[in-house]
């Protein structure tokens, strides 16, 4: 696979003060990727930073979407934390010419989860 394109959008610890997520699911960020053809092949890495506020235990839902912030789900995960997280995920999608915005969304049902960082690089491959 030969590297097409790579783009990056992040917010560094300390770059923001930490904030608490809720029920409701929030958009961190997205990307946009240009030039994605049939066989290109995208990778989507999503990497943040969380802690738990509370004394039990944090959990916190990560999901990754296609076209806009409430469009369809390509990537979910639940984590859990005592102290400290860091989740890094990558999600690898079959590339399509109908495909260029993506979006990390994040929920913690019952409020157990406090953002530090947070960051969603998108990398198109063609095929060699």
């Amino acid at each position: 696979m030969i590297l097409k394109y790579r783009t990056r959008q992040e917010a560094l610890a300390g770059s923001f003060d930490s904030f608490m997520i809720g029920a409701d699911e929030i958009v961190l960020t997205s990307v946009t990727l240009e030039g994605i053809e049939e066989g290109d092949q995208v990778v989507l890495a999503i990497d943040a930073t969380w802690l738990k506020p509370l004394c039990d235990l944090g959990e916190l839902e990560f999901f990754v979407k296609k076209d806009a912030p409430d469009g369809p789900v390509v990537y979910w995960t639940l984590e859990t934390c005592f102290a400290k997280a860091r989740t890094r995920e990558n999600v690898t999608l079959a590339g399509n010419a109908g495909m260029r915005h993506f979006y990390l969304t994040v929920k913690s049902k019952e409020e157990k989860a406090r953002i530090v960082s947070y960051a969603l690089e998108g990398s198109v491959f063609a095929p060699a």
